[in-house]
């Protein structure tokens, strides 16, 4: 009787030390999931804070890029005609009709196409364009007005179904786009562009190539890149807050290449 009391003692101990064991585990397993949970919290948010810190300089870096960019286009164009247009209204000769005509209809045209290239600016600050016709239609808008300046052949050849994006993304697309014309505009002295668009089943993938004079080009220093090339720099940038890839593939006298590639 004695043994079979004791039995079921040293029994119950049993169970109650496996119960606390599995108990204990238990408490382990939660402390060190929820230690876990805290860091991934933690990461997360640095993570987020770092996105933000990134997007911002980047949106600052854009500013100022188009601010240099109105500066140039009011100073290099628009400050031009208007100085023009007046130039011909103040060398107007009254005693001569013909003279008096012929200023008179050069300085309504010249304003007339300074309203047109205010009007063009303005455009292309507009981000509306995007939301409203979506990227391919800014695009073929784009390459219509590089066409126009008659510098180089232009073409815009598109592949696949295209597929809508944020129009945020698209944002950054085009702007990426955008920059890189304005560098062939200013440098390549390219006789023929080619931008490509081909929308595969994951991912959206752009082509921008010249065959102008080409540079030379270091993909990995940083520093570099910076102070030589901060419009590239800054191309790269906005294609990795979208989660894409930019590469630059260049060497003098051979043109250059942009590819680019966003996941939708």
């Amino acid at each position: 009787m004695q043994e079979a009391h004791y039995n079921i003692t040293v029994f119950l101990l049993l169970i109650t030390f496996l119960i606390l064991i599995l108990g204990g585990f238990i408490l382990t397993v939660l402390f060190l999931y929820r230690k876990k949970q805290i860091a991934y919290l933690k990461e997360l948010e640095t993570i987020k804070s770092e996105f933000e810190k990134n997007l911002l300089s980047t949106q600052l870096e854009i500013q100022e890029q188009v601010f240099q960019n109105i500066s140039r286009e009011i100073h290099d164009h628009i400050c031009l005609n208007l100085t023009l247009a007046k130039l011909n209204l103040v060398t107007i000769d009254h005693n001569n009709k013909h003279q008096f005509i012929d200023h008179i209809n050069s300085s309504v045209e010249i304003l007339g196409r300074s309203i047109h290239e205010l009007s063009d600016i303005s455009h292309n600050l507009n981000p509306e364009i995007i939301e409203s016709n979506g990227l391919i239609t800014a695009l073929e808008l784009e390459t219509e007005k590089m066409k126009k300046l008659n510098l180089f052949q232009i073409n815009l050849c598109i592949y696949g179904n295209s597929v809508y994006m944020d129009s945020q993304k698209e944002l950054f697309i085009f702007r990426i786009i955008q920059e890189a014309f304005n560098n062939i505009l200013k440098h390549a002295k390219a006789k023929n562009v080619l931008l490509y668009l081909n929308y595969n089943q994951d991912y959206m993938e752009a082509l921008i190539e010249d065959d102008g004079e080409g540079f030379i080009f270091s993909a990995y220093n940083e520093n570099d890149l910076a102070k030589h090339h901060s419009g590239l720099k800054n191309m790269r940038k906005r294609a990795q807050l979208i989660k894409g890839n930019c590469e630059i593939l260049t060497e003098p006298g051979k043109g250059t290449k942009i590819k680019l590639s966003v996941p939708y």
